[in-house]
């Protein structure tokens, strides 16, 4: 019995890691990149569409960013019921992870449909317009900002709770999510700014 329960429990904290690792890193890289690559929009469409012609893969984006996601929510949603490893200061951290995590996926693929699939399938300037359009309604912007709040959330907390994990004796939990929530924060206002120049032609900052 105590080598199920062990057999088990290792079998959990693999799942944990892995999980950890298929969000953190392809969300974190693509995250980053994806502010970096739409940061001409504040200049206009000629900027935008100069760095996009250079700047665009989809093999790599559908190999690196879509599938490992993919993986990370179906362990997140396995995951779900299991106990808390200490990985969260609390049940109140967990489950604004989960709420995050859930509202980051309905996002992540509402932005395929709008941006994604309309670039992949016609041209870059149909994916733009397509932004342009849903963007530019209340509704559209509504959920683009909650969007774009909860991803940046979800990772922020879960790069915040890896932190620990991969450095011990460097960082606390309190530093670490320090760490996570002020690059969470930073990203969310690049994109917010981006949003904008979508939205009405005319940056933020």
């Amino acid at each position: 019995m105590q080598v199920a329960i062990g057999s088990a429990t290792s079998g959990t904290t693999m799942l944990r890691r892995l999980h950890s690792a298929s969000g953190l890193v392809p969300l974190g890289a693509y995250l980053c990149f994806h502010a970096w690559e739409h940061w001409p929009v504040r200049e206009g469409r000629d900027a935008l569409f100069a760095r996009l012609e250079h700047s665009s893969n989809t093999l790599l984006e559908i190999l690196l960013v879509l599938l490992p996601l993919g993986l990370h929510a179906v362990l997140g949603f396995k995951l779900r019921r299991e106990p808390d490893d200490g990985s969260y200061a609390g049940p109140r951290h967990r489950r604004l992870q989960a709420l995050t995590g859930a509202l980051a996926g309905l996002f992540l693929l509402y932005h395929l449909a709008v941006s994604w699939l309309p670039r992949l399938l016609e041209s870059t300037g149909a994916g733009y317009g397509s932004t342009v359009e849903h963007s530019g309604t209340l509704v559209g912007l509504v959920l683009h900002a909650v969007g774009i709040a909860a991803v940046c959330t979800h990772f922020g907390q879960g790069l915040g709770a890896a932190l620990p994990r991969l450095f011990p004796e460097q960082l606390g939990h309190r530093a670490a999510r320090w760490l996570g929530g002020s690059l969470a924060l930073a990203l969310w206002l690049a994109f917010l700014n981006e949003l904008a120049s979508y939205a009405t032609y005319a940056p933020l900052m």
